[in-house]
């Protein structure tokens, strides 16, 4: 029988959201295309990243997770499915044991969530430097969150405050989801306001290396002025050079 979405992910029925996206961010690293050996590795890896990031999407919606799980409740019903025995919620004992640590742990992420949604705020109004303040507070009550680093060095960018910190911040969002391109156009965009074409260069391409069709990426190559292949032409000029034996 084919896993379930807990299992690929290597988790219990009753994980956390937090559990569930770090177990996602920890996976991904693993798959990373520039991880493979060889082609046929390669493949074998965005095969299984295609299976995990299934599984993640379905698990981080909380709708969608409620119908999963009521899904395989039914199909555990009829003997489908047998449950593990170690996938149990945790006792009153633990609970009384913990919940002083995971009722600090949720006001932080809480609070954090409040400060990032404040930071957009202001980052849509154009107070770069106010946003920044509120994007760090985000940070620093919950540091597991990559769009929460990636809006920070945005700011950064924007304000034209410390290109070293603002990379910085900008890695760690990417080191947090690897397969995020938004995140790596952030990075390029950051190297060719410091004028490190080069850098910048090496990130569209690498970005064109694993998403050849995208065009922000392709856009950025051709206003500094490098070449693009044209593997990204439109399906009806391939179509049209076919016809013509071209």
């Amino acid at each position: 029988m084919e896993k379930t979405y807990y299992e690929i992910l290597g988790l219990e029925t009753y994980a956390s959201e937090k559990e569930i996206k770090q177990a996602y961010r920890q996976i991904a690293r693993t798959l990373h295309p520039d991880k493979a050996i060889d082609e046929g590795d390669r493949k074998e890896k965005e095969q299984l990243f295609a299976d995990v990031s299934e599984a993640y999407n379905a698990l981080k919606d909380k709708v969608k997770r409620a119908e999963y799980d009521l899904k395989l409740k039914k199909l555990e019903e009829k003997g489908f499915i047998v449950k593990k025995k170690t996938d149990k919620k945790v006792d009153s004992t633990q609970r009384s044991a913990t919940g002083t640590g995971i009722s600090r742990s949720n006001e932080r992420d809480l609070i954090a969530k409040k400060a990032y949604t404040k930071g957009m705020q202001i980052l849509k109004e154009g107070d770069y430097n106010k946003a920044i303040t509120f994007f760090e507070a985000a940070i620093e009550n919950d540091n597991t969150e990559a769009i929460y680093f990636f809006r920070l060095a945005q700011a950064m960018m924007h304000a034209k405050k410390s290109f070293t910190r603002a990379v910085e911040y900008c890695n760690k969002a990417i080191i947090k989801e690897p397969y995020n391109n938004n995140y790596k156009l952030l990075l390029g965009e950051i190297y060719e306001m410091a004028g490190i074409k080069s850098n910048a260069r090496k990130i569209y391409e690498d970005i064109l290396k694993w998403e050849k069709t995208n065009e922000v990426a392709r856009e950025r190559l051709k206003l500094m002025g490098f070449s693009v292949d044209n593997e990204s032409k439109s399906f009806f000029v391939k179509l049209f050079k076919k016809i013509r034996g071209g």
